[in-house]
C-alpha cells in the first residue's frame, strides 16, 4: 500500500512512497499545504507493525521520520493549526490516549489519562474535540483542554438510558504471564459485588490477535453486560496485544499459540487465587482470534467448564480461503512452510477435545469463512461433546443487527449460566 499524489485536474498519479514495501497510510496535509504527515510501517505482511510518523516535504520530495524511538503507533492524527505538531489518538498500554506529537522530533507527550479517546478533530482556531468513552459509558462528544487534558462534554446522548442502569465497577490489574512478562488485565465486577462471597468467572479472549482491549465501550462484547448477569468478567491483554510496544505485539508471530495460551492459563490461575472467585465456576470465550485461542483451549489443559467460540479460526489450512489469510504473506503458505501451520492449527488438537462449546458464526464472514465453525462443530458432535451451533445467514464477522445482537446475548447468557451458575455465594 503506497501513497499517491494527484494534482487537481491531472490524470497522473505520482507514487511518493515507492521504496517501502510495507504499508504507508493515513496521509494528511499540513495547514499550509507544504507537508504531508503519514503513517509508515516496515514489515510487509504484518498489519499491526508499528506505525511511524513520517513527514513528506511536497516541494523537495524528502521524507523525515519524527517518531523514531517511540514505541507506540501514530494513529488518529490531526494537525495543529500552526503546523508545529499533531494530535493523535494513541493506543497506549490498555487505554487510547490523546498525545501531542511535535514535528521537531522531540518526545510525544500524553494529554489525557484515564478512559478512551478513540478519535479527535480540531478547528482552525485550535479547539480540540474528541470522542470519549469508557467501559461504563458509550461514546460522548467532548472538548479537550490541550494544556491539562480536562474535558467538557458537548452532548447528553444516552443519559436518560444510563440513568436507569446499575453499572458495576472495573479496574486494571497486572499479573506475571509467559516468560515472566507483566500482563495487563481489565477486571469487571458485577453491580452489588460483595468480596466476602465467591463469584463465577467469565474470561474474555480478544480478537486480532493484535487488537489490545482498551478502556472503551464495546457493543458486541460488552464486559459490563456480562458482569451484570452475576459474573466477574475480565479481558487480559496477552502477548500479541497492541499498545504495549513492538516487541510485545510481534512476540506471537508466527507462533500464535504458545505465549497467549500460557498468558490465558496464568490469568485463570490469578483468579483462582482471589478469595472472591469460585474456581469451580469458570468459563471463557472469544471471537475471531479469540475464537482461535478458545479452540486451542478445547484441546489443551484448562480450568474452564465451558467455552464460547465465535467466528473461530479453527483450521489454518482452510483459513487460506479467507480474504485475509494472516500468515501467508509474511511467512508463506502451508505448502511453503508446513511446520508453522501444523504446530498452531487448532484442528490438530481435536483428539483431545473435551469441553462443552457454543459455536457462533455468520454466513457473510469473509475474514474467517463460516466453514471454520462448521468444521469445529462437526468435530465436537462426532466426539459426543455437548455443543451447539448458532448460524446467522445475514451477519458477517460481527453480529451487527440489533435483534440479532439481542439474541446473541440471550444465547450466550443461557450457555454460560448452564455451566457456571451466576451470582455471589
Amino acid at each position: 500500500m503506497d501513497l499517491f499524489l494527484v494534482e487537481p485536474g491531472s490524470s497522473v498519479a505520482v507514487n511518493i512512497t515507492p521504496d517501502n514495501e510495507a504499508p504507508d497510510s493515513s496521509p494528511i496535509f499540513s495547514p499550509d499545504g507544504s507537508t504531508i504527515a503519514y503513517a509508515s510501517q516496515r514489515i510487509k505482511g504484518f498489519y499491526a507493525d508499528l506505525r511511524r510518523l513520517v513527514l513528506y516535504d511536497v516541494d523537495s520530495g524528502t521524507h523525515t521520520e519524527i517518531t523514531t524511538g517511540w514505541d507506540r503507533s501514530a494513529e488518529g492524527l490531526v494537525w495543529k493549526p500552526d503546523g508545529s505538531g499533531l494530535f493523535g489518538a494513541i493506543d497506549d498500554a490498555g487505554t487510547r490516549r490523546i498525545y501531542s506529537i511535535p514535528v521537531d522530533g522531540s518526545d510525544p507527550q500524553p494529554i489525557t489519562g484515564k478512559t478512551d479517546f478513540p478519535s479527535v478533530d480540531i478547528s482552525s482556531n485550535g479547539v480540540l474535540v474528541a470522542l470519549n468513552h469508557s467501559f461504563l459509558y458509550p461514546p460522548r462528544i467532548v472538548m479537550v483542554d490541550t494544556s491539562n487534558g480536562e474535558t467538557t462534554r458537548l452532548d447528553t446522548i444516552n443519559d436518560d438510558i444510563l440513568a436507569e442502569v446499575d453499572m458495576g465497577t472495573y479496574e486494571s490489574v497486572t499479573y506475571e504471564g509467559a516468560n515472566g512478562h507483566e500482563i495487563q488485565m481489565w477486571v469487571h465486577y458485577p453491580p452489588g459485588f460483595d468480596e466476602s462471597k465467591k463469584y463465577p468467572l467469565f474470561l474474555l479472549i480478544h480478537g486480532g490477535p493484535h487488537s489490545g482491549i482498551t478502556d472503551g465501550f464495546h457493543f458486541r462484547w460488552n464486559a459490563q453486560t456480562f458482569a451484570s448477569w452475576g459474573y466477574v468478567t475480565a479481558w487480559h491483554n496477552f502477548h500479541g496485544s497492541s499498545g504495549f510496544g513492538q516487541d510485545f505485539t510481534d512476540a506471537i508471530n508466527p507462533d500464535w499459540l504458545t505465549l497467549p495460551y500460557e498468558d490465558t492459563i496464568k490469568a485463570a490461575e490469578w483468579f483462582e487465587n482471589q478469595s472472591w472467585i469460585d474456581p469451580n465456576r469458570m468459563v471463557a470465550g472469544g471471537g475471531s482470534y479469540g475464537g482461535y485461542l478458545s479452540s486451542i483451549l478445547l484441546g489443551k489443559e484448562h480450568p474452564f467448564n465451558a467455552l464460547l467460540i465465535h467466528a473461530p479460526v479453527y483450521n489454518m489450512y482452510s483459513q487460506m480461503a479467507a480474504d485475509f489469510a494472516v500468515h501467508s504473506e509474511r511467512f508463506g503458505y502451508f505448502w511453503e512452510n508446513p511446520s508453522i501451520y501444523k504446530e498452531i492449527s487448532p484442528h490438530y488438537y481435536a483428539e483431545n477435545f473435551h469441553t462443552p462449546a457454543l459455536i457462533i458464526h455468520g454466513q457473510l464472514d469473509y475474514r474467517v469463512p463460516v466453514g471454520q465453525a462448521f468444521e469445529l462443530f462437526r468435530k465436537l458432535q462426532a466426539k459426543g461433546i455437548d455443543s451447539r451451533l448458532i448460524y446467522y445467514p445475514d451477519e458477517n464477522h460481527w453480529i451487527l443487527k440489533p435483534n440479532n445482537s439481542i439474541y446473541w446475548y440471550e444465547q450466550v447468557r443461557k450457555w454460560v449460566e448452564e455451566y457456571a451458575p451466576p451470582g455471589g455465594r
